[in-house]
């Protein structure tokens, strides 16, 4: 298997955490914890992923709404990014529609308020994932269909709307 060698300088206090976890989970290096510490990222947003379970009108509503929403490299403490657009676009879809377009819930047969609810349950990573994961589905040009939603990892679950909550 092929490696990339990428590195980069990290604040003080970030090199003390992957020092002091290195010493605790002996790796040998702080180089090799690092790498340990990103695959373990990666594999907690995928954990995150498989656990989030949306209808797929959701899921395309969802994508609908962050078509071109940037992801934020920060989670820690933040709002959870995917509720507060979806419950943004709700509201300015409602109060400020624009001509011969409707509401979201009624352009994809959802429940606003019951998704919103259910994003916001979701924690800081499984929001990061989610995110990211339409992110993935509009760069990889998939189709909203329960298969292209499985190809950037996502569960959506076909059948009657908002049946996922």
């Amino acid at each position: 298997m092929a490696e990339t060698r990428i590195q980069t300088r990290v604040p003080d206090d970030l090199a003390a955490w992957i020092a002091e976890r290195d010493e605790r989970m002996h790796t040998g290096t702080v180089h090799i914890q690092a790498r340990l510490e990103l695959g373990m990222w990666r594999s907690a947003l995928a954990a995150e992923l498989r656990r989030i379970r949306l209808t797929l009108n959701q899921a395309n509503c969802l994508a609908d709404i962050l078509n071109g929403a940037l992801i934020t490299p920060g989670i820690a403490g933040s709002a959870p990014v995917v509720a507060m657009e979806a419950a943004d676009a709700f509201h300015l879809a409602r109060q400020t529609p624009l001509p011969g377009e409707p509401p979201y819930g009624q352009k994809w047969d959802i429940d606003e308020e019951a998704l919103t609810k259910y994003l916001l349950s979701l924690g800081p990573t499984a929001d990061h994932a989610l995110h990211d994961a339409v992110s993935r589905w509009w760069e990889t040009t998939a189709e909203a269909t329960v298969e292209g939603w499985a190809s950037v990892g996502l569960t959506v679950v076909p059948g009657a709307p908002d049946a996922a909550e």
